[in-house]
């Protein structure tokens, strides 16, 4: 199994967006990679790097600096799911994706519920919602 990284994208005026990285990708205001709308961000200001270890975030000599965790960096350091990154006004936060084993072995899922006797009827599902509904009525009183 491996791990596949994930940057959720803050920046200021701008909704959430996510961007999957799959190798070396700078991010800057002005780059090949990951383009960010800050105008405090430097046009090449980081490089993220996915690896065996974690994800590696280096600072590209930006002007303002790149921070992880409030923590302003001077060299290479390597980042796990959770972390933190601010250059400019803008954040990435660091997220991982499990690739499963049989994800990996190329299932799509539908072998899942290839037995239809493994299936849940529609008998036990309406019992299931009864039961919920007389869970809710009785927790009004």
């Amino acid at each position: 199994m491996s791990d596949r990284f994930w940057v959720q994208i803050n920046e200021p005026g701008h909704p959430p967006r996510v961007e999957t990285l799959t190798g070396p990708i700078e991010v800057g205001r002005d780059c090949d990679g990951i383009v960010l709308d800050d105008v405090t961000v430097s046009r090449r200001h980081l490089l993220l790097e996915p690896s065996a270890a974690g994800l590696i975030v280096e600072d590209l000599g930006s002007a303002n600096g790149t921070f992880v965790e409030g923590d302003r960096i001077t060299e290479a350091m390597v980042l796990q799911a959770g972390h933190t990154i601010a250059c400019g006004e803008s954040t990435l936060i660091v997220h991982t994706a499990h690739e499963t084993a049989s994800r990996a072995e190329g299932a799509t899922g539908s072998e899942l519920h290839a037995d239809p006797s493994a299936r849940v009827s529609e008998g036990v599902r309406a019992l299931g919602s009864a039961s919920r509904k007389s869970t809710h009525s009785t927790t009004r009183d």
